[in-house]
């Protein structure tokens, strides 16, 4: 027989969420850390990438730097993104290739390039989710050089350019990462954000301006930072709840959790979550520590359920054959463990 029991969570919360929208046509919004959508609009939507396909370029040029003895040369000219790519392909066309694998290893499964600009191409698209996935990517994977992506002017060969992603100037955390633009698909920017170790990333597309860009951008990171929180639902090894053990040399043994679970809520999802046990009764011995005997299922509204094994504290043997009898028979005729009848 199963048995669920419910319980709730409580989290003590004195602010409450605002209802974000955004003008973009297409917008995601990532927790970093625990890799959660915490907004989507059209996020699957195949879009022109525009100049943001260069993160994608840069992440296969960091890629070669790493981890292979590959310098960048005053040969290779890599002002224009298409020189880069000549330099580290061969041609652009097969550096285009390249960049398909290693979106398909990034789990960008909506996305195919064909160039190395973003120079528009019936057969060049992506979406805001594969670009979030790849924003992420460049950060998590190359750390160091990834802070290229913060500096705010950069000069070669005596011609200075300056960083065209006004974000770095007007939002707090603000480090990265790529604006784009075509007439067709409106004004777009990949964009995170760094506050007390905390990291947002935000990708947008179809605004009508740059002005737009900035002030929907902006928004979605102040809000993911303002109105969203990382919570630690359960930590790893944490007494869940006391369970009866049948024929066992001990009446009971402790459900723990298998693992810590921490995950990004709004104020509104923290106050409404609820939590149930669910494990089959009787829970028979011998047990081993770490056996799965349950699971702690989360309900949290506008997110997948949520399962969190519950394991064994320690190991409980079986009672000495001669008492099973008489603790099956108790069991039978009181419907209780050999223990509680006293």
């Amino acid at each position: 027989m199963v048995k669920i029991f419910s319980f709730f969570l409580f989290f003590i919360i004195s602010l409450k969420l605002y209802a974000i929208d955004t003008k973009a046509e297409q917008a995601v919004v990532i927790d970093f850390d625990t890799n959660e959508v915490l907004f989507e609009k059209n996020s699957n939507a195949k879009v022109i990438p525009a100049s943001m396909t260069k993160i994608m370029t840069v992440y296969v040029a960091f890629d070669r730097i790493k981890n292979t003895n590959f310098a960048i040369s005053n040969e290779c000219r890599v002002t224009p993104s298409i020189a880069l790519a000549e330099c580290l392909g061969g041609t652009e066309e097969d550096f285009a290739k390249l960049m398909n694998v290693y979106a398909e290893r990034l789990g960008m499964t909506n996305t195919n390039f064909v160039n190395s600009s973003g120079w528009p191409d019936d057969n060049h698209y992506s979406t805001v989710y594969d670009l979030g996935i790849l924003s992420n990517a460049i950060i998590r994977d190359f750390p160091d050089l990834y802070t290229y992506f913060k500096m705010e002017e950069f000069t070669y060969n005596d011609i200075t350019q300056p960083n065209r992603n006004k974000l770095l100037y007007q939002v707090q955390g603000a480090d990265g990462l790529k604006t784009g633009f075509t007439k067709e698909s409106g004004w777009g920017i990949a964009a995170t954000a760094l506050r007390n170790d905390r990291r947002i990333t935000v990708v947008i597309n179809g605004t009508n301006s740059s002005r737009s860009r900035l002030n929907e951008s902006s928004n979605l990171i102040n809000w993911a930072f303002n109105q969203t929180s990382q919570q630690t639902l359960v930590e790893k090894d944490q007494f869940i709840k006391e369970v009866d053990v049948w024929l066992g040399s001990e009446s009971s043994i402790n459900l723990i959790s298998a693992q810590k679970l921490v995950s990004t809520l709004s104020f509104d999802q923290i106050q409404l979550m609820n939590s149930s046990i669910t494990y089959t009764k009787p829970i028979s011995a011998p047990i081993k520590k770490g056996d799965e005997l349950g699971k702690l299922i989360i309900n949290i509204d506008g997110k997948p359920k949520i399962e969190v094994p519950l394991i064994a504290e320690k190991d409980v043997s079986e009672i000495n054959p001669l008492f099973k009898i008489f603790a099956a028979a108790k069991y039978l005729i009181f419907g209780r463990s050999l223990d509680e009848i006293k």
